[in-house]
């Protein structure tokens, strides 16, 4: 087997997003550097219109769960009974809003503000961890829409 069969396009592209978002982590001192390369890992798709839907998902849900962790939180004593409930809030909200492709990422979210944040720090870990969050999907988005393009088919 070739190695261009080995490692297609999309591989390649997702090694360049992850190097470039850990460059980026580290000239802006980002506090998590792991979320950020993860996003870029989760956000690149094989299409731009994939990566787009995909970062739009991981946006929306990182906010959301964010949202409700910081005001949960704020309000409730954190118990693996509130969690839980959390959880259920934010799935309910997601549901409401059509938004099932959130889900996922928004109880991510919701768990690892509201068992990672203490001593009300809960409202600066959900800001780092968005923004470490938004740097791996831009860089991703920004590979995929020029390195190798594949599926521009924007509406």
């Amino acid at each position: 087997m070739k190695l261009n069969q080995l490692v297609g396009m999309r591989t390649f592209k997702t090694g360049i997003a992850v190097a470039i978002t850990l460059i980026i982590c580290e000239w802006v001192m980002a506090t998590n550097p792991f979320f950020a390369a993860i996003s870029a890992i989760f956000a690149m798709e094989s299409t731009v219109e994939g990566t787009l839907k995909v970062v739009r998902d991981r946006l929306f849900g990182n906010i959301l769960g964010a949202a409700i962790a910081i005001g949960f939180t704020m309000i409730l004593p954190q118990t693996s009974i509130t969690i839980g409930l959390g959880v259920i809030l934010v799935i309910t909200i997601c549901n409401a809003f059509k938004l099932q492709g959130t889900i996922k990422i928004a109880s991510i979210v919701f768990l690892a503000i509201a068992l990672g944040a203490h001593d009300g720090n809960q409202l600066n870990y959900a800001l780092y961890r968005t923004i470490d969050t938004l740097i791996g999907l831009m860089v991703s988005t920004l590979i995929n829409l020029f390195v190798f393009p594949k599926g521009i088919t924007m509406k």
